[in-house]
């Protein structure tokens, strides 16, 4: 396959290009407007860069008055991946005995004869509408457009459970980071899109541990992933480590063992725990630790797939009225439920991301998903159930090698 750049001013342009340097059946992969600095870098320029991709062979040279046969065009071929009928040539494009002025370029579509920075609306739709088809070109037969690295690091991203959408924009990025995306390898192109996720995952704020300033700290989750072991690990490094005067508090009444269990830590650690049974009692516990360093806060674990649980959090949350709140979630959990998951949890204040269970899958992928979309940093990974040490600040780098397959799950 080759693949060219295109940095034009109008769309009508980049057609006229593609045609006559990769043929008339070039696909356009995207297009995007990208902003190009003048003279002494005054006076920025708006132009369109245009990624077009057509078959391994070059195009013939053919004789001039051969341009005028009726044969399928960059239209024609676009409207094929799109679904649309093709459009009939019309009687100038019909052969003639002698060659006939040079006529006027055949627009790729409507949107384009007309000026591009007129209707912005209309590009962001051609735009989404070319993305598509780039999506069905890489899951069709028309895999064989893109080169065999782009496909089997694509292929493992998926595999990874990140989003179809997030890999194919990740891909979309890595091919216009390339000259020649054929000749690119599996280990390099693995590398460019490494790059590209650690950028996104720091992008919302570097992963980072309880802030020194916070000293209410509150966690919330879903039942089952982890919640009270994950706050013991913390409180023990918090008091072994950093040698902080640090009290517990629960709220988790729903379960007599989730008490017991956080009771048993407090004890080995020798710090108190206050159990709070309602939201008023969250007044009486805070002043208890009135004179404390750092206060970690368990809230129920309950079906949060349920709108009004949620909201009953909230409750509880507006009078511990916590410095930070820490969105505890599993990755053993489907990627799709945690996506809901964590959509029903933007009713509450979350500040952050904490995954546990790691070290119990191999597909980190919603880690990724998560993040960008809601744009809240990570902060830690938990790696097994021993108590203080399983657990680990999130290292963006390790995270980015494993969801590309530079690195595999140990």
């Amino acid at each position: 396959m080759l693949v060219k750049r295109y940095l034009v001013k109008e769309m009508p342009e980049a057609v006229s290009m593609i045609r006559e340097e990769l043929g008339s059946d070039a696909v356009i992969l995207s297009t995007k407007k990208v902003h190009k600095r003048g003279f002494l870098g005054l006076f920025p320029k708006t132009h369109i860069e245009v990624i077009a991709a057509a078959n391994e062979q070059e195009p013939p040279v053919e004789p001039r008055v051969q341009q005028f046969n009726a044969r399928p065009t960059a239209t024609n071929a676009y409207q094929r991946q799109m679904g649309q009928p093709p459009t009939t040539p019309s009687p100038a494009e019909t052969p003639v005995a002698t060659p006939p002025a040079p006529p006027k370029p055949e627009p790729l579509s409507v949107s384009e004869t007309a000026p591009v920075m007129e209707d912005d609306e209309k590009v962001l739709k051609e735009v989404q509408e070319l993305r598509t088809m780039f999506r069905s070109l890489l899951n069709s037969s028309y895999n064989q457009l893109m080169p065999e690295a782009v496909v089997n690091v694509r292929k493992q991203m998926l595999k990874n459970d990140l989003s179809e959408e997030a890999v194919d924009e990740l891909i979309e990025r890595g091919i216009r980071n390339i000259t020649q995306v054929h000749e690119v390898s599996e280990q390099e192109f693995r590398g460019i899109l490494t790059n590209f996720i650690r950028e996104d995952l720091e992008r919302y704020s570097p992963p980072a541990q309880i802030a020194l300033k916070s000293r209410v700290v509150a966690f919330i989750g879903p039942t089952g992933v982890g919640k009270t072991t994950t706050i013991a690990k913390l409180a023990a490094e918090q008091v072994l480590a950093r040698g902080k005067k640090v009290g517990l508090i629960t709220t988790d009444t729903y379960r007599i063992a989730a008490v017991e269990q956080l009771r048993t830590y407090a004890n080995i650690l020798g710090i108190p725990l206050e159990v709070c049974y309602a939201p008023e009692d969250i007044k009486r516990a805070m002043g208890v630790y009135a004179d404390f360093d750092l206060v970690l806060i368990d809230t129920a674990g309950r079906n949060y797939h349920n709108l009004l649980n949620v909201r009953q959090l909230n409750t509880y949350l507006e009078e511990i009225q916590p410095d930070e709140t820490y969105l505890v979630l599993s990755l053993t959990t489907k990627a799709s439920d945690l996506e809901e998951i964590a959509g029903n949890f933007t009713q509450v204040r979350a500040d952050k991301f904490l995954f546990t269970k790691s070290d119990e899958t191999k597909t980190y992928g919603a880690v990724y998903n998560l993040v960008t979309r809601y744009k809240k940093p990570l902060s830690y990974l938990t790696t097994g159930q021993n108590v203080p040490e399983d657990i680990e600040e999130v290292s963006t780098e390790k995270l980015a090698k494993l969801l590309t397959g530079e690195i595999l799950y140990e």
